[in-house]
């Protein structure tokens, strides 16, 4: 008798594990918030091929603006486009590519990073003007 129980109780207890094991979970989605770049930005740090020139020139009041899919440049430095026009990301959840095209002007798309760091989000845009030995680095950060 006591062999049947110990047998009736092992094979309820496999039962209970494979009638739980087979049972399907809701698929949990994880989604990525979007990344805009929307609003005024101002630059924060300039280099050229690794040495800092953010003192030497004055950007204070460099503000490039976008909204929706157009850009607007306040006080022109030497940037990576020196019009206004329209932008974009190849992909606006993970973006690889940004395009800058300035009103009658060829496209532009320089290398970007768009890292956050201490909960701030910045925008890093590299490029070369015509000699490739020749590397600039913007970093950009919103306005308040």
């Amino acid at each position: 008798m006591k062999k049947w129980t110990y047998s009736l109780l092992t094979g309820l207890a496999v039962m209970m594990l494979v009638l739980v094991a087979c049972v399907k979970e809701k698929e949990k989605k994880f989604t990525e918030a979007g990344k805009p770049l929307t609003g005024s930005w101002r630059i924060v740090k300039v280099l050229r091929n690794s040495e800092d020139l953010t003192e030497r020139f004055n950007f204070s009041s460099f503000r490039i603006n976008f909204q929706d899919s157009a850009y607007t440049i306040t006080s022109p430095v030497p940037f990576v486009v020196s019009k206004n026009g329209k932008w974009r990301f190849d992909d606006p959840q993970y973006p690889m590519e940004l395009t800058f095209q300035p009103e009658g002007g060829t496209p532009v798309k320089p290398t970007f990073r768009y890292p956050v760091s201490k909960g701030n989000r910045s925008l890093v845009i590299s490029f070369s003007p015509g000699c490739q030995s020749t590397k600039y680095e913007y970093t950009l950060e919103p306005l308040p």
